[in-house]
Parts: C-alpha cells; structure tokens; sequence
C-alpha cells in the first residue's frame, strides 16, 4: 500500500460509523451514569457528539463489547489493529468517577 497521500488523522475513529450503539467507539465513550435495572446493570454513556446510550452487558460496539457493568465502572473488551495490521485485543474499564489522572 502507498504511504504518500493517505490521511494519517492520528488513529481516530472512523469517519463513517454505522448508527446506535453499533457506532460506538470504546475510546471515545463517556461513562455518564450506572443504574440497576430489573434485568440486571445499565450502563448511560456519551459519545463525543453529545448522544446519550444506555448499554447492557453483552451489548456489540463498533470495535469490542459491554463485559461487565457494576456499581462503579463498566469493563469493555476492546479489539482493533496495531499500525502493522496486527490484531490488538484488551480489557479497557471506564469508571463513572475516575480519579486524578484516570480515563473518563
């Protein structure tokens, strides 16, 4: 593949992203509030535009999934590619008060 001419944005999401939770991006997720419903843990998130989602464990995002949602902090399983194209999967945890220096 050339290297000249492409748009190296920085690695941000992907400009054409399907709608609804499907088109959510782990990275760029805000976790707004963690409420328990009757059929388990609901997870209210943001995305950068302002949208509002409520997501349940098991839920599919653009590029991983809901692992768990308790009382303090939702676990998503991330999957994506390296800059070589290699498969990168990892655990990523948004707390809904992060801390000093923690993600959001």
């Amino acid at each position: 593949m050339p290297l000249i001419g492409q748009d190296h944005s920085g690695g941000g999401p992907p400009v054409n992203l399907p709608p609804g939770k499907a088109g959510l991006v782990v990275a760029t997720i805000r976790v707004d509030g963690l409420v328990h419903g009757p059929d388990g843990m609901i997870a209210v998130v943001s995305n950068p535009q302002g949208r509002t989602y409520f997501l349940k464990t098991g839920d599919k995002l653009y590029d991983g999934s809901v692992e768990q949602i308790t009382l303090e902090e939702v676990s998503f399983h991330e999957s994506g590619q390296d800059a070589f194209g290699k498969p990168v999967e990892r655990e990523v945890t948004k707390k809904l008060y992060p801390s000093s220096g923690e993600q959001q």
